[in-house]
């Protein structure tokens, strides 16, 4: 049980030890929370902090149930065997990675950020949990594209299915509990509020500011 996101952060800096104050490290975190992780971490690590925005893909008519998810450029993650067992039609999922696409590009616009620049650094891709793994998985074929030397997922608490699915497209997944029973992320935090675009820009700025 974490007490909060900055809880986590911390004690997942502390596993990350060896990358701190290296120019050639990004925290790349998922909003919303998973931002407040990675502020966290980059805080401790004292290296640059940027976001991959990456949103799930919802099941047809239940908006809670994800079967995927998209990020960055269209890039996208499905369980394609659940879809096909389920008969979800690929112009859904078409018409819902544009849907999201375009969202993805108004929240880059309404955070005042571009997409990270990786090329040839350790991308530290950090969220403040894994269900399934789409979400991170669609984020980190995001960051992918963009040349990285190396991937690293960071997350406080996991699936062990999310965990196998990630360490098949990234170079390593740090993750400090995946219980046997998982439901949901929120229920290994004694905190775990909504945040809002708000709270995004600002740790952002407060980011940017301690990196001067």
């Amino acid at each position: 049980m974490f007490q909060d996101r900055f809880d986590a952060g911390k004690q997942l800096a502390a596993r990350l030890s060896k990358y701190k104050g290296s120019k050639d490290v990004i925290v790349v975190g998922i909003p919303r929370g998973g931002v407040e992780v990675a502020y966290a971490v980059a805080k401790e690590l004292k290296v640059k902090l940027s976001i991959a925005v990456s949103k799930k893909l919802p099941f047809p008519g239940n908006p809670e149930l994800a079967i995927g998810a998209v990020a960055f450029g269209g890039v996208m993650s499905l369980d394609d065997s659940f879809a096909l067992q389920h008969g979800v039609g690929k112009d859904y999922v078409e018409a819902e990675k544009k849907k999201l696409a375009a969202e993805i590009k108004r929240r880059y616009l309404a955070y005042g950020i571009n997409f990270p620049s990786v090329k040839g650094k350790t991308a530290v891709v950090v969220d403040d949990g894994m269900a399934t793994g789409h979400t991170v998985l669609a984020a980190v074929r995001a960051v992918r594209k963009g040349k990285p030397r190396r991937i690293v997922v960071a997350v406080p608490v996991s699936s062990q299915s999310a965990v196998e699915l990630l360490r098949s497209e990234c170079d390593e997944v740090i993750c400090l509990d995946m219980p046997e029973w998982f439901m949901a992320v929120g229920e290994f935090y004694r905190s775990f509020p909504q945040l809002t675009d708000e709270d995004i820009i600002n740790y952002l700025k407060l980011a940017k500011a301690a990196a001067k």
